[in-house]
Parts: structure tokens; C-alpha cells; sequence
């Protein structure tokens, strides 16, 4: 009974469950060591699980412990196919004064900034996962060029301009916003 409750919250939820989650479907928290040894059920962080057949997914796991970041600057750019260098550490970024200790690349932003550009993707495992759009990533890079080689950012910004579906409107808009929209004028000057 309580097996088949967990599957059926599996299936809903991405193969995920929170010991929070595991006491609202009715089962005790104190039976989770029981069905880690069953196999029903892995931890992969604390006061989170996975089914146990299913592979961990880096990015869906730290979206559901820390529900204000958002991934982000070389990160983002290679989940839109925007870079094809994998980040050596994962980029995040999130509001000023969060507390977050991971071996992440954390940038930090202010909270009337924070909530712009974000879109939803799948995540290469297939879970849902908040990113910048392109349009957010090129002015996070033109802000901090040195977020990222020299090499990786001028691919990004070419690629960015080579895509058919670039939005230049809502770039120049984001340009202004974050004060990049001299180095948005130069760009546009020198790639279009």
C-alpha cells in the first residue's frame, strides 16, 4: 500500500519526494530507512529522495532544495545550445543576501532583476528546470565578460546572433535595464 502511494507520487512528480512530501501522501518519515533498504527509494540530498530506478539529476536537485536560483551565464547558455562547453561548475544565480554553500558558481542579483528573463526548460534528464532566456544570458555576459573565457564568450555571442529565433527587441530592452546597452549598440554594430 504505501509502495504503490510512493510510485503513483513518482509518476506525478518527476520520480521525486521530500520527506515533507512522504508524510503528506500518509507514510511515516520514520519508514524511510526502510524503503532506502528496499530499494524503493534513494537519497540524493538531505530531506530529498528519488526513485530508486531512476538517475540523479543534478540540475532538477538543486532547483528543489534551493527554490530561488535560477541556472545561468555559461550554464544557461549551454542548455540553450548556445555554448557547447559544458560548465566545469554550474552557474546559479540568485537574490542578494541568499545563503547558499555549494561548490557553484553563484552570481548574485537584485531582487527587482532577478525574475527577468526566467523560462522554464527541460532539464537533459527531462525535468522541468527555471533558466535565463538567451536574451537575459548575452546581457548577463556583457555585464560580467569575464564570467566566462574569452573564447566561450565570443562563441556564445556569435552563435546567439546566428540563431533564427534571437529576439533583438527584448535584448535592447534588456540592454537598458541592466546597463549594457552601449555594448549592446557595439555588438549590433559589428555582427548585424
Amino acid at each position: 500500500m504505501q509502495i504503490e502511494k510512493l510510485k503513483n507520487f513518482f509518476k506525478k512528480n518527476h520520480g521525486y519526494i521530500t520527506t515533507k512530501e512522504i508524510e503528506n501522501i500518509g507514510i511515516s518519515k520514520t519508514l524511510i530507512p526502510k524503503l532506502i533498504k528496499q530499494k524503493v527509494l534513494r537519497k540524493v540530498a538531505y530531506g530529498i529522495y528519488i526513485d530508486n530506478n531512476l538517475i540523479e539529476d543534478e540540475f532538477y536537485i538543486l532547483q528543489k532544495r534551493f527554490s530561488n536560483i535560477v541556472f545561468s551565464y555559461n550554464t544557461a547558455c549551454y542548455l540553450l545550445n548556445l555554448s557547447d562547453r559544458a560548465p566545469y561548475k554550474i552557474d546559479i544565480t540568485t537574490i542578494n543576501h541568499n545563503n547558499i554553500n555549494e561548490d557553484l558558481n553563484i552570481h548574485y542579483i537584485s531582487k527587482d532583476k532577478f525574475d527577468i528573463g526566467i523560462i522554464e526548460i527541460e532539464s537533459p534528464y527531462t525535468n522541468p528546470i527555471k533558466i535565463y532566456n538567451a536574451e537575459r544570458c548575452i546581457c548577463d555576459l556583457l555585464k560580467n565578460p569575464n564570467a566566462v573565457d574569452l573564447e566561450v564568450y565570443n562563441k556564445i555571442v556569435n552563435n546567439y546572433f546566428k540563431q533564427k529565433n534571437k529576439n533583438l527587441t527584448t535584448l535592447e530592452k534588456y540592454s537598458k535595464i541592466f546597463n549594457v546597452h552601449k555594448k549592446f549598440e557595439y555588438i549590433m554594430e559589428v555582427l548585424i
